[in-house]
Formats: structure tokens, sequence, C-alpha cells
């Protein structure tokens, strides 16, 4: 019985690491050899529609944390305001701003901060100090946000998973050990995370000029 147990996992690490294709909710890539194919037309169409989308908001937003906050709270996610926030959720490896889908005790914890009762798995929420009001700080989750709603590969609960082991210490991540479908969602994330930073920077250059783009981006923690 030991004997089949062991055969069994070794199998399941074997096809993890020789599987050649991986596919997410809208893109599909195979690899074959020293050839590989991408099919993501309807991912990058995606990508196009939340930058235009999110432009159209800043310009209606009159760089007010306000108007971002109505926003999300009319898309249904719950804003929680905590004193000392980035002390709390660093005892459950998260960060200030949009905490993404959390299962397990994580997931209890952050159900029970936020005043969800009792639950194994989350919803995406903002938990945020109590006076936070950096408009560029907020900007950079909400389009994180805004790309979760709209499906974007990445966003999900294993690829992000994979992003904030990946993100503690990218030097001391083995990704040796990761399959390729692994590897394909970590790749999704992290371009999630990219892009919403590279919206970010650009709006901060057009209203404040590259000199204090840098500078606003730092203060407000968000990730680059």
């Amino acid at each position: 019985m030991l004997l089949a147990m062991k055969e069994r996992g070794l199998r399941l690490r074997l096809d993890k690491h020789l599987r050649t294709s991986a596919t997410n909710s809208t893109s599909k890539r195979v690899i074959a050899g020293n050839c590989s194919l991408t099919l993501n037309t309807e991912t990058n169409k995606n990508i196009e529609l939340v930058k235009q989308n999110m432009l159209d908001i800043v310009k209606n937003s009159n760089f007010t944390v306000e108007f971002l906050l109505d926003l999300i709270k009319q898309k249904g996610v719950k804003v929680v305001y905590l004193k000392d926030a980035y002390k709390i959720l660093a005892l459950l490896n998260a960060e200030e701003g949009l905490v993404l889908e959390r299962k397990g005790f994580e997931a209890l914890m952050l159900n029970l901060i936020a005043g969800n009762g009792f639950g194994l798995s989350t919803k995406p929420v903002f938990v945020l100090e109590k006076d936070c009001n950096d408009f560029y700080f907020l900007l950079f989750h909400f389009y994180k946000m805004h790309s979760y709603f709209q499906k974007l590969p990445g966003l999900d609960y294993n690829s992000q998973e994979l992003f904030r082991i990946y993100s503690r210490d990218p030097e001391k991540c083995d990704l040796t050990q990761l399959g390729f479908e692994e590897m394909t969602a970590l790749k999704e994330a992290i371009a999630r995370d990219n892009e919403a930073s590279e919206f970010v920077i650009e709006v901060a250059k057009q209203k404040d000029g590259a000199k204090n783009a840098m500078a606003k981006l730092k203060d407000g923690g968000a990730s680059l």
C-alpha cells in the first residue's frame, strides 16, 4: 500500500512537469519541442478593454479617492477600514488594498475581520487604513479589481497564491519545481500586476509630470 501511494505521488509529480499545455479563462498555450503556440486574442482584447474603461474612469474621477470608493462599492466589493491595517494583513500574508479570493484559515480570519461571519472562502475585499486618501494607490488596486471582474487570467486563487510566494523573495523562489501550467499562471499574475503599475505610472506622469510620478507611487505603496 505504501509503495502504491508513493508511486501515485511520483506519477502526479511527473505528469505536472511533462504537461505541455496550459488553459485559462481566455487563452491557451501549447509547447512542442522548441515551438510554442499561444492563443490569446480574447485576453488581449480584454486587456485593452480594461485600459480603455480605466481611462474613462480617471477622466471622470477628478482624481478623488471618494469617486473610486463609490465605484468599488457599486461593484459589490466590501471596503473595510482598519487601524494599522498593514500589520494585521501581514499575519495573513496580505497587503493593504485589494485582497482577492482566499481559502482556509486565511479566509476565516479575513471574513471575521470584514464582519462576514465564519467562512472558509472569501470574495474580493478592500482593506484600507482609516485615513487612506492616496488616489494613485487606490487606482492601482482598482485597476486589478476591474481586471478581475473582466475575467483576465492571473487573478484567480491558484495564480495569486503562486504570485504571493514569488513576490516574497523572487531570488529564492525555486521556479524549477513548477509545472508548465503553474509557470503560465504565475506569468499571467505578474502581467496583471505590471499592467496596473504601468497604467498608474502613465496617469501620474500625465497629471503631475514624470518628476513626481514615481514619488507618488512609492508613497502610496503600489507594487512596482
